[in-house]
């Protein structure tokens, strides 16, 4: 069975159970203590005192019996108010110790980082000959070897083939990265502004705020900022307007609405799969009840290149993104949306992979967008969104696998609250084999879909564990489902495409 965990989504943990046990002692206090008050009261009723007048004894005896009644009675409330006590102090101190943790944890990294940065600036006068000498030779060591062809020389006499060892090794260090993909997101987040810092020679005392600003680098979007600043300067990354129109779809419409979480996710990986440009989808939907409700699928990253060119799903639309910035693809899903002639009324779910789901995201937390759109549904796969306020009136569901780098480039977890379930799944490609929808393909095909060090990244990947998801009833899942039903009902009476393209000054 595919393993995963959830956060969030109405789970209960740990300390909310502990603070519901204590309202429990709490309301049992109250109802013995009140139990308690009427049995006073009662002992000085009237006709129980004139009945004790001709038996003295008797009287006497049970005057003692009340007397140790009350007296257990009180040492029973004690008992049940210092237990109460001890329960809500018991939860009180699971938090405290959990963010304690976090923040010993994160302190500890940013000193690693500071340290390292430190050092690096003050050996900086002997490290430069150092990698100017070594690496030169290594640059004309490799030329002359491809000039004169003694690398195949070399792969004939020792068996050492220079091209694959170097490519084994780019692959081993992405697969670690990946591998460890909480770790890689804590050097994002803690040790890779620590070390800015500490090189710039800032006091250490800047990387502890929680302050929204990129003054200096202090975490994973602050350093997005300045590496962005950085690229501008070179001419990479830079921001543009779109140009956006109707175009025929990368694939057919459907005829009906999504069955399913797995078939929504299917349709969502089409936005972008052998295109050069990625397209949003708007799907309309009418209920049996007249309701209509609009689901827009944003595309996954399509180009690399650092270069802003045409497109729109690009690597600059990535890092503007991760940045809090408006990007191209924002755009294009507000045009889409106005031409679709979506009400400020209508119920609406973005539905984004990777790249799409940092736009959905985004957008889900942008109140000015919020003014005009209502959006009541988030599902994203495999996108870093932790840094998006995301306020409560969206239900919101995240899947990603806890292999994969690309949710944790934030550096932080999703909030686990109720409106928000993160799903994170174990990714076992000998479990993906396993998914129905991967039935008719060979060991052979399925080996190379999810052999490669970031197939964890991987939309086929994704929609192998969902659907494996969906087959084991996950809970978040079928919440979700439910909560959004009238997203998976109904009449799909009419599918838009959008296209887009950058349009340069």
């Amino acid at each position: 069975m595919i393993d995963s965990h959830t956060r969030g989504g109405g789970r209960i943990t740990v300390d909310e159970r502990a603070d519901a046990s204590g309202d429990a002692l709490q309301t049992v206090i109250t109802d013995v203590g009140d139990l308690s008050l009427e049995a006073a009261v009662g002992d000085f009723d009237l006709a129980t005192l004139l009945t004790q007048v001709p038996a003295p004894v008797t009287a006497f005896n049970l005057d003692a019996c009340r007397t140790r009644f009350h007296q257990q009675l009180a040492a029973s409330l004690l008992e049940l108010e210092a237990t109460m006590l001890g329960v809500r102090a018991a939860a009180l101190a699971y938090r405290q110790a959990e963010k304690g943790l976090s923040e010993v944890f994160g302190g500890l990294l940013d000193a690693l980082g500071y340290a390292t940065g430190r050092v690096i600036a003050i050996s900086l006068p002997v490290l430069i000959p150092v990698a100017l000498a070594v690496g030169s030779q290594i640059v004309v060591a490799t030329k002359i070897l491809d000039a004169t062809g003694l690398d195949e020389a070399i792969a004939k006499r020792f068996g050492i083939d220079l091209g694959t060892t170097k490519a084994k090794a780019k692959e081993a260090l992405t697969r670690l990265v990946f591998e460890h993909s909480d770790a890689s997101g804590a050097v994002i987040e803690h040790v890779l502004p620590g070390m800015i810092v500490g090189f710039i020679g800032l006091p250490p005392a800047v990387l502890d705020t929680d302050a929204d600003h990129a003054f200096w680098p202090h975490d994973s979007q602050s350093m997005t900022i300045w590496l962005l600043a950085g690229a501008n300067r070179f001419g990479l990354l830079l921001p543009s307007e779109v140009e956006v129109w109707k175009a025929e779809g990368l694939t057919p419409p459907h005829e009906t609405p999504p069955q399913d979480l797995e078939d929504l996710y299917v349709r969502e990986a089409g936005r972008h799969h052998g295109a050069d440009s990625g397209q949003v989808r708007i799907e309309e939907i009418v209920g049996a009840d007249g309701t209509t409700r609009y689901i827009v699928y944003i595309p996954a990253t399509t180009d690399w290149s650092a270069t802003s060119g045409d497109n729109t799903t690009d690597m600059t639309t990535n890092v503007q993104g991760m940045a809090g910035n408006d990007t191209v693809m924002r755009e294009m899903v507000r045009q889409a949306i106005a031409d679709a002639g979506i009400g400020a009324d209508a119920e609406v779910m973005l539905v984004g992979y990777s790249q799409g789901g940092i736009t959905a995201g985004s957008l889900a937390a942008d109140p000015a967008f919020l003014a005009d759109v209502n959006v009541t549904a988030l599902m994203t796969v495999g996108a870093p969104i932790s840094d998006f306020p995301i306020g409560t009136g969206v239900d919101v569901l995240s899947v990603e696998h806890e292999q994969d780098l690309v949710p944790d480039l934030d550096g932080n977890e999703n909030p686990a609250t109720d409106n928000w379930s993160t799903v994170t799944v174990d990714y076992d490609p000998d479990e993906l084999h396993r998914a129905p929808s991967l039935t008719g393909k060979t060991d052979a095909e399925l080996d190379d879909m999810f052999a490669s060090a970031g197939a964890a990244h991987s939309s086929a990947a994704y929609a192998a564990s969902i659907a494996l998801l969906l087959r084991a009833g996950h809970p978040a899942l079928s919440r979700f489902t439910a909560n959004n039903s009238g997203f998976f009902t109904g009449d799909l009476k009419k599918t838009r495409d959008y296209q887009g393209r950058r349009k340069h000054t």
